[in-house]
């Protein structure tokens, strides 16, 4: 194997470790507001009772998928 070929495995490699973090970090950030959400979901559930259930579902169902679509277009 040639130094330059070397070289630039190595800077594959370390690219490549680079995206899996950048990955897993997006898709922890995403976990915790999904989790957050369901939690907020859940308080204002117990609070306002049964009868808001589909207001409540789809608030927080709306909201978890604007934030993550707002991320995903930058």
């Amino acid at each position: 194997m040639t130094e330059k070929s070397r070289v630039t495995k190595s800077s594959t490699d370390q690219g490549a470790r680079a995206a899996a973090r950048a990955a897993l970090a997006e898709r922890t950030l995403d976990f915790v507001a999904l989790v957050t959400l369901l939690g907020v979901v859940t308080a204002v559930f117990l609070l306002a009772g049964p009868q808001a259930f589909a207001a409540v579902t789809s608030v927080g169902t709306g909201l978890f998928a604007a934030w993550r679509g707002h991320r995903r277009q930058t």
